[in-house]
C-alpha cells in the first residue's frame, strides 16, 4: 500500500513519511479557519452592516503585529516543536472559552462578536503558517517541490471538510457550535506536530531554538530588518502584502453582494459553507490534476501569475454582470487556486532562505506583512465603499489596479528567486573553493607578516610555500627577513627576491656580500649580479670567498651586457664551462646559467640548446623559461615537446603562451594531427587557453569534436574559462549544443553500461564501478563546462559544486536552479541526470528510450567500453575481458598492450595474461 502511495504522488518513502503529517496537521487546521470563519462571520453580520467590517479587519492587522513580535521572541527560547504544540494548545483553550461564552454565559453581549471576530482572524493567520513554517524546517527545495502539491491539498479537504461540517452542525446545533469543531481539531494538530517533528531528517538540529542558532535577539524590529536589506525578501513582503490588499477587496466585495442577496443569519451561513465546499471539491480536483504537474515542469516562476491572472478576470466580470454569481467566480477565482497552486508556489520561495533566517522573516511575512495587506485593503473599502459610498461593481476597478500591480511584482519575485537560489549555491561553491585552496593562497602571507619573529622552522617553511608557487609574486614581508638572525633564511629571502624582479632593496643586499655566511654572500652576488653594472671582480678582490658558480655568473652577466666592457666571446666561453659542467656536483652551477640566460641578452643559443635538454628537472625549466622570455622560435618544436613531460609541462606551457598569436597557426598543426603523441595533443589546449586571443579561441573551438575525450575535456575547460574572461566574445552556438547532445547521450549511454553490467557506482571495491565512476563524473564537468559555455549568465560552475555536495539542501538548491534557468528541452535532459531523487533504474529506463536501444549483454557493454576514446573507460574494459576470460577481445588486449596510456597497457598486459592461463587450464582439461 506504501508502495502504490509513493508511486501516484511521486515521493519517496521518506519524503510521504513526512508529507503524510503535514498533509493532516494543514487538513485540520484549514478545517478550523474554515469552520470558525463561516461562523464568525454569520454572527458577526447577524448584529453589523457589511460596511463595518473593514474596522475589525484593521483591529485585526494592529493585534497581529503584537501577536507575531510575541510570537518571534518565544522562538528564541524554545525549539519549534514546542513553540507550535503550546500555540495550538492555547488557540484550543481559546475556541473552548469562546464556546461557552456564546453558548452558555452572555449570548446578547455584542463584545463577543467583535472579539471573536478579531480573535478568528489572528487564529487564522498564524495557524496555517505554522504548518508550512514545520514543512519548510523539515524538507529541502526539491522534496518540497514534489510534496507542498500534496500537503496543499490538505489544505483544499480541510475546505471541503470545514465546510461541510458548517452546514451540517449549524443546521443540527448552531452557529456556535463551530468553535468547539475548532477545540477539538488543534488538539489533534498539537499530536501530529510532536510525531513530524521525531522523524525530522537526521542532519537537522535537536534542540536549537526556532529562530535557528543566529544569537541575534528582538523582534518585529529584527524581522523587519532582514527583509528590508534583503532584496529577494522585500520581493515576498511585496507579493505577500499586494496579493493580501487585492483579496481583501474581493472578500468585501463577496461579502456585500452574498448579504444582498441572503439576509438571513442561518441562510447566509449555510451559503457560505456550501459555498467552501464546493470551492474545495473543485480546488481538490485541480490540485491532483495540475498542481503537481504545474510546478514540476513550468516551475515556481509560472505559478506565480496563475492566480492574479484568474482574479483580473472575475473583477472583469463583476463589472459586467455584478451578480452573486459573478462575486462567487471572484471568490472562487482567490479561494479555488490561490490555496492551492499559489499557496505551494509562495511557500516554496521561502525554501532558499537561509535556515536562520527563515523562521523569523517567515513569521513576519505571514502575520504582519499579511495583515497589513488586509488592513490596507479595509481602509481601501472604508475609503471608496463607506465614504465615497461606492458598489462591489464600482469597487472591480481598485480591484484590476491591485491584480495588475501584483503581476508586476510577481515578474520582480521570479527573478529574485533564481538569483537567490544561484546566491546559495554560489556562496556554497566560495566556501567549498576556499576550504579546497592551496595553503600557499590561504596560509603563507598571513604567516610571513605575522611571524617575523616566530620561529626559523616556521618561516622557513613559509618561504619554501613561495618557492613552490608558480606566481613569482612574494609579500612584501620577505625584505624584512634580509636581517633575521638565521643565514639560511637570509639565503631564502634572497632568492626570492631575485626571482621575483625585485630590484628596490640594492643597498640592503649589497650589505650582506660582508655576511659571515659563505651561502647568504654568494646569493647577494648572484642578487646584484641581476640588477647592477658593477664589475664583480672588484668585490670579489675586495670582499673575499665566494662559491664558484656565484662568481662565474657574475662575469658572464658583466662581460654579456652591453657597452665598453662587452666581451661576447668570453662570456660564451665561460657560460659554456658553466653549462657542460657534469652530474650532481654541477647541478647548481647549471641552474644559475639557465637563470642567467633569461637575463642577458640574446647569444647564447647553444647554450640554451643544451641546458634545454638536460637530465635535471630544475635545469630544465629554468631553461624553458628562457626560451619562452627571449621567444626563441626555433626552440618552438622542443618547447612543444616538452609539454609530454608532466615535471615541465607547467614551464612549457608558460613558456609558449609568450609567443601569442605567432605560434598559434603551429599549436593547430599539432592539435589537428592525430599522429602527433596524445601526451602533446591534450596539454595544447591550456597552452591556447594561456595565449588567450581570439585566434587561438577559433582554434580551440575547432576541435571541440576531437574523438579523444580527454583532449576534448581540456578543450572545452580552455574554452569555458576563455569565454568567462571575455564574455564579449561569441561563440559557436550550434556547435557547442551539438556537442552537449553528444555528452547527454554519453552520459545516459554510461548509465546503459553500468546496468547492463550488473555493477553500482557506490562499489568502490570493484575496479570496473570505480572507473565508470571516474569516466561518469569527467562527462559530467564536460557537461556543465558547455552549459555555461552556452548559458554565460548563469552561474552553472557553483549548480555543478552544488550537486556533488552531500548538504541535501545545497544539492536539491542547485537542482532547482537549474530547474528555474535551462530551457524546457534542456532541463528535461540534465535534471533527471543528478537529481539524486531520481532512481538510477529511472535514468536507465529514459536512455533506453532517446538512444532508442537497449544494450542486451555484458559483452556488448564491453564493446561499447572499448570503442570509447577514454582511457579509463577502456581500462574498465580490459579489466573485464580478462576477469570474464573473453577470448574474441584477445587482438584488442594486444593492440592495447602496446598503448601509450600506462594504465590501458599494464591493465591489457594483465588482463591478456589471464586468457593465456584460461587457455592453458582449458587445452590441460581437454588433454585429460
Amino acid at each position: 500500500m506504501l508502495s502504490l502511495a509513493e508511486r501516484a504522488l511521486g515521493l519517496t518513502g521518506p519524503e510521504l513519511r513526512r508529507a503524510f503529517p503535514l498533509f493532516g496537521y494543514l487538513f485540520l487546521t484549514m478545517a478550523s479557519s474554515v469552520a470558525s470563519k463561516a461562523a464568525r462571520d454569520a454572527l458577526f453580520l447577524d448584529r453589523y452592516r457589511a460596511v463595518d467590517l473593514p474596522y475589525v479587519d484593521i483591529a485585526i492587522a494592529a493585534l497581529v503585529g503584537v501577536v507575531a513580535g510575541l510570537y518571534i521572541r518565544i522562538g528564541h527560547r524554545t525549539n519549534l516543536r514546542n513553540l507550535l504544540v503550546g500555540n495550538l494548545l492555547f488557540f484550543a483553550s481559546n475556541a473552548l472559552l469562546f464556546w461557552w461564552w456564546a453558548a452558555v454565559s452572555v449570548l446578547e453581549s455584542n463584545l463577543l462578536f467583535i472579539v471573536l471576530y478579531v480573535w478568528v482572524g489572528v487564529f487564522s493567520v498564524l495557524a496555517p503558517s505554522q504548518v508550512w513554517t514545520l514543512a519548510n524546517y523539515v524538507m529541502t527545495t526539491r522534496e518540497a517541490k514534489r510534496a507542498f502539491g500534496f500537503i496543499g491539498s490538505g489544505a483544499i479537504l480541510g475546505w471541503i471538510v470545514g465546510g461541510f461540517a458548517t452546514r451540517t452542525a449549524v443546521s443540527r446545533f448552531g452557529t456556535e457550535s463551530m468553535l468547539g469543531f475548532v477545540a477539538v481539531s488543534l488538539l489533534g494538530c498539537s499530536v501530529l506536530v510532536v510525531y513530524i517533528w521525531r522523524h525530522r531528517p537526521s542532519y537537522l538540529g535537536d534542540g536549537q531554538p526556532a529562530t535557528g542558532s543566529d544569537r541575534q535577539t528582538g523582534g518585529l524590529w529584527t524581522s523587519l530588518g532582514l527583509v528590508r536589506e534583503s532584496p529577494y525578501l522585500r520581493a515576498i513582503a511585496w507579493l505577500v502584502l499586494i496579493s493580501a490588499v487585492a483579496t481583501t477587496v474581493a472578500g468585501w466585495q463577496f461579502k456585500a453582494i452574498a448579504k444582498a442577496a441572503i439576509p438571513g443569519t442561518d441562510d447566509l451561513a449555510m451559503f457560505f459553507g456550501t459555498f467552501n465546499m464546493i470551492a474545495g471539491l473543485v480546488s481538490l480536483v485541480l490540485q491532483l490534476v495540475l498542481t503537481g504537474r504545474v510546478l514540476r515542469t513550468a516551475g515556481v516562476g509560472t505559478a506565480l501569475f496563475i492566480v492574479p491572472t484568474a482574479m483580473m478576470m472575475g473583477q472583469v466580470g463583476i463589472i459586467i454582470l455584478g451578480t452573486l454569481v459573478a462575486a462567487a467566480m471572484l471568490k472562487a477565482s482567490d479561494q479555488v487556486l490561490r490555496y492551492s497552486i499559489d499557496k505551494a508556489t509562495v511557500e516554496l520561495l521561502y525554501l532558499p532562505v537561509p535556515a536562520a533566517h527563515t523562521f523569523r522573516v517567515k513569521s513576519f511575512i505571514d502575520t504582519v506583512v499579511y495583515r497589513v495587506g488586509d488592513a490596507l485593503g479595509g481602509l481601501l473599502v472604508l475609503a471608496f465603499a463607506a465614504a465615497l459610498g461606492w458598489s462591489p461593481r464600482e469597487m472591480a476597478w481598485i480591484g484590476i489596479v491591485l491584480v495588475a500591480a501584483w503581476i508586476g511584482v510577481a515578474y520582480v519575485a521570479r527573478r529574485q528567486y533564481v538569483e537567490n537560489l544561484r546566491d546559495s549555491i554560489h556562496q556554497h561553491r566560495v566556501d567549498f573553493e576556499r576550504a579546497s585552496l592551496p595553503v600557499i593562497d590561504r596560509d603563507a602571507s598571513r604567516l610571513i607578516s605575522s611571524r617575523l619573529k616566530g620561529s626559523t622552522r616556521e618561516i622557513a617553511y613559509a618561504l619554501s610555500l613561495f618557492e613552490m608557487a608558480h606566481d613569482r609574486k612574494v609579500h612584501p614581508a620577505v625584505r624584512g627577513l634580509l636581517h633575521h638572525e638565521q643565514p639560511e633564511i637570509r639565503r631564502q629571502a634572497i632568492s626570492l627576491l631575485t626571482r621575483a624582479g625585485d630590484a628596490s632593496v640594492k643597498a640592503e643586499v649589497e650589505k650582506l656580500l660582508r655576511d659571515p655566511s659563505l651561502d647568504v654572500r654568494t646569493e647577494a652576488l648572484l642578487y646584484l649580479t641581476a640588477f647592477d653594472q658593477v664589475d664583480p671582480l672588484e668585490r670579489i678582490e675586495q670582499l673575499g670567498d665566494f662559491d664558484d658558480f656565484s662568481i662565474r655568473a657574475a662575469l658572464v652577466a658583466f662581460l654579456a651586457r652591453p657597452g665598453r666592457t662587452q666581451n661576447v666571446e668570453a662570456a660564451k666561453l665561460l657560460l659554456s664551462k658553466m653549462v657542460e659542467e657534469p652530474g650532481e656536483e654541477g647541478r647548481r652551477t647549471r641552474l644559475e646559467a639557465a637563470k642567467l640566460i633569461e637575463m642577458l641578452p640574446d647569444l647564447f643559443d647553444r647554450e640554451l640548446r643544451t641546458l634545454l635538454e638536460d637530465d635535471d628537472v630544475e635545469v630544465a625549466r629554468a631553461a624553458i623559461a628562457a626560451a619562452g622570455r627571449l621567444k626563441k622560435r626555433v626552440l618552438i618544436d622542443r618547447l612543444i615537446e616538452r609539454l609530454r613531460e608532466p615535471d615541465l609541462v607547467d614551464a612549457a606551457t608558460a613558456a609558449l603562451a609568450q609567443f601569442g598569436d605567432r605560434i598559434v597557426g603551429t599549436l593547430r598543426d599539432y592539435l589537428t594531427d592525430s599522429q602527433m603523441p596524445t601526451e602533446v595533443r591534450r596539454e595544447i589546449p591550456k597552452v591556447l587557453q594561456a595565449i588567450g586571443t581570439p585566434a587561438a579561441q577559433v582554434v580551440l573551438t575547432e576541435s571541440v569534436l576531437d574523438r579523444d575525450v580527454v583532449l576534448r575535456y581540456h578543450t572545452i575547460a580552455a574554452l569555458n574559462k576563455l569565454g568567462q574572461a571575455h564574455p564579449e566574445r561569441s561563440a559557436d552556438r550550434k556547435l557547442i549544443e551539438m556537442v552537449l547532445g553528444a555528452e547527454i547521450m554519453g552520459h545516459y549511454r554510461s548509465y546503459q553500461v553500468l546496468a547492463t553490467l550488473g555493477t553500482s557506482l557506490e562499489d568502490t571495491a570493484d575496479p570496473i564501478a570505480h572507473g565508470l565512476n571516474e569516466s561518469m563524473e569527467k562527462e559530467a564537468e564536460r557537461i556543465f563546462r558547455l552549459l555555461k559555455i552556452l548559458y554565460p549568465e548563469y552561474d552553472m560552475h557553483s549548480a555543478h559544486v552544488g550537486l556533488q555536495s552531500a548538504d541535501p539542501v545545497v544539492h536539491d538548491n542547485a537542482v532547482e536552479f537549474l530547474d528555474s534557468v535551462l530551457p524546457p528541452e534542456v532541463r528535461a535532459l540534465i535534471v533527471p541526470l543528478f537529481d539524486r531523487q531520481v532512481p538510477v533504474a529511472d535514468r536507465i529506463a529514459t536512455a533506453n528510450r532517446l538512444l532508442g536501444t537497449a544494450l542486451t549483454d555484458r559483452e556488448e557493454a564491453i564493446e561499447v567500453m572499448a570503442i570509447s576514446e577514454d582511457p579509463w573507460l577502456r581500462s574498465c574494459a580490459a579489466y573485464a575481458m580478462g576477469e570474464m576470460r573473453l577470448t574474441r577481445f584477445a587482438a584488442k588486449l594486444d593492440e592495447w598492450a602496446n598503448d601509450s596510456d600506462p594504465l590501458l597497457r599494464a591493465t591489457a598486459i594483465d588482463a591478456r595474461e589471464k586468457l593465456r592461463h584460461a587457455a592453458a587450464s582449458t587445452a590441460g582439461v581437454d588433454a585429460l
